[in-house]
């Protein structure tokens, strides 16, 4: 399920510290120079339920992330460093065919998929903590057939007392190696480049509420499609096909305000994306920050999405009609989901611990307009995850 870019997400929160307690950690944790925190997560997708081909479990992964923000030359700079390790494991959609009734039925890999990703960040940040700054982020991902490595870098600056305006932009270099390129007729190496800019506006309406916008443009070239998807094209079984260029354009506004008497805070997101590719999509998402007092904290969330389908998406073309590029990954299609979060904090001195779980469900009929075509293989996910936040001198 898209979600919003990271780099466009961490620009529009500059003005989070605006806001009171609610939504920051704990008074005695900020005053600290250094913060660290350990995220551990399991995303675990539910089994396809059915008429299926193959093991009908799905992905499961385990995650683990450590992130350290301290500051140095006395506040004039901030380092953060985030490392993320996840363990992947289960079966994958593969491709989709025909009954004996034309109807179409998923082919999955089969539980067979193992592997690892181990991702590095770095940012630099000149200024922190204040409305005029700089940043400068490194990272670089691997997986047993992929490679990513990003640069990027970020500019905020006040236009008034009550106005910041934030731009950047960002570009990464993908390689990846498939499995069993030889056995299976794939790709044995390819390459992808992705570049990046964006910017945005914050306000601070009043003394308890904070409205951003933000736009960003995505280009992305080189190998764009899945080496492991299959496709049914008429009487051949080939791999999928996509455009080898992508075009992608968001819009995102984020509302927060404060409730000092109740200790509370809501947050209200929308994005608009539109691409090259026909995809356009809607996510609007909510959330309350609520204080329970002896440093305790509840935050439940709303999720709902949508897309339209790609012009290449299709199950299978039993009658093609001269297609040059075609895709029945699910991602592609037409569909909605929605999900709930529930998020529970508890604050001691400079310690803060977190538990929180979110279901997620996604179908063709909560999509905005009701849905579209058959999409087989639609996820439906649990995600649970705990975590441990300190700060120190």
């Amino acid at each position: 399920m898209p979600r919003p870019s990271t780099s466009l997400a961490a620009l529009l929160t500059a003005a989070a510290a605006l806001l009171p307690a609610a939504q920051t950690r704990a008074a005695d944790s900020d005053e600290a120079d250094t913060h660290a925190s350990y995220r551990f997560s399991e995303y675990d997708e539910d089994a396809l339920h059915g008429v299926v081909v193959g093991d009908p479990r799905r992905y499961r992964v385990l995650s683990q992330q450590l992130d350290i923000d301290t500051k140095l030359d006395g506040g004039a700079w901030g380092l953060k460093l985030d490392a993320t390790h996840e363990v992947m494991s289960g079966s994958s959609p593969w491709y989709v065919t025909a009954d004996a009734n034309g109807r179409p039925v998923q082919v999955l890999s089969g539980a067979t998929i193992r592997d690892r990703r181990n991702a590095l960040s770095v940012s630099l940040t000149q200024n922190p903590g204040t409305s005029a700054n700089t940043t400068y982020t490194a990272s670089y991902s691997k997986e047993n057939d992929y490679r990513a490595t990003a640069l990027g870098i970020e500019r905020s600056q006040p236009l008034s007392a009550a106005t910041t305006l934030g731009y950047g932009g960002s570009f990464s270099h993908d390689v990846i190696k498939p499995f069993q390129a030889q056995d299976y007729g794939r790709i044995e190496r390819a390459t992808k480049n992705t570049a990046s800019v964006f910017s945005s506006l914050a306000w601070v309406l009043d003394r308890d509420s904070v409205l951003q916008a933000g736009v960003q443009i995505n280009l992305s070239h080189g190998y764009l499609s899945d080496p492991y998807k299959l496709f049914v094209y008429g009487k051949f079984l080939t791999a999928e096909r996509r455009p080898d260029q992508h075009v992608e354009a968001a819009g995102l506004v984020r509302y927060r305000r404060a409730y000092a008497q109740i200790d509370a805070a809501l947050h209200l997101d929308y994005r608009y994306a539109q691409d090259s590719w026909g995809l356009t999509s809607h996510t609007v998402e909510a959330s309350w920050y609520q204080g329970l007092g002896h440093g305790w904290r509840l935050v439940p969330g709303l999720r709902w999405y949508s897309q339209s389908a790609a012009r290449f998406y299709a199950p299978f073309l039993a009658a093609p009609g001269g297609q040059r590029f075609y895709s029945s990954d699910y991602r592609l299609g037409t569909f909605g989901a929605f999900s709930t979060s529930i998020n529970v904090r508890k604050a001691i001195g400079r310690w803060e611990f977190s538990l929180g779980a979110e279901r997620y469900h996604s179908a063709r009929g909560l999509a905005l307009g009701g849905g579209g075509g058959t999409v087989p293989a639609l996820v439906d996910f649990t995600r649970a995850w705990a975590g441990l936040d300190f700060g120190f001198d």
